[in-house]
């Protein structure tokens, strides 16, 4: 049996693709992040939410990983981006993104996993474009991305609702709390 070639994916195509990943990818992401951890940290506290929201993020991002992998399609633009930064830069402005991006591990780590999820920083921490299996090192990154990014996005929502609590609840009509089981 010979080798299946490579389909050309036109421009088109690649739009519509990176279209509907990246929404897909936000909606899943964002509706996680602004619901269901919100949900659970409010209903259970800090550490008992934090314990509940973290199987749930664990299993989106190893689905998307997956996903991600047996497709074989750049559906986020990750390769792309990771050429971008392999590649020597050319221009100014390509020469200052390119310094940033290659400015090591341990910081491109702490800055996606503070921003992102551990699928989009194992994705762009693994070595090699178009690259679709994972390395020892890849799963390193992937369950360390996990813990940072899950407590401090913990954190960051259970700041949040201490503050609405603290500061905004003595001000929301009792109506809208009985409404919301807030009172």
């Amino acid at each position: 049996m010979a080798l299946e070639q490579r389909k050309i994916i036109r421009w088109g195509q690649r739009i519509g693709i990176l279209a509907l990943g990246l929404t897909t990818n936000a909606a899943m992401v964002y509706g996680y992040d602004f619901f269901v951890y919100p949900y659970l940290i409010a209903t259970y506290g800090f550490w008992l939410g934090l314990f509940y929201a973290i199987p749930g993020s664990t299993v989106l991002c190893l689905l998307s990983l997956w996903f991600y992998n047996v497709t074989k399609q750049d559906w986020l633009g990750i390769e792309t981006i990771k050429r971008l930064r392999d590649e020597s830069a050319k221009g100014k402005i390509r020469k200052f993104l390119h310094r940033i991006a290659n400015k090591g591990d341990i910081l491109s780590f702490l800055f996606l996993s503070l921003r992102h999820d551990a699928f989009i920083v194992t994705v762009y921490m693994r070595r090699g474009n178009g690259n679709y299996s994972m390395s020892v090192r890849d799963w390193k990154i992937f369950w360390a991305s996990m813990l940072v990014a899950d407590v401090w996005w913990g954190l960051l929502v259970f700041g949040a609702i201490e503050a609405f609590r603290e500061w905004l609840m003595p001000f929301v009509p009792s109506s809208i709390l009985n409404w919301l089981g807030s009172n």
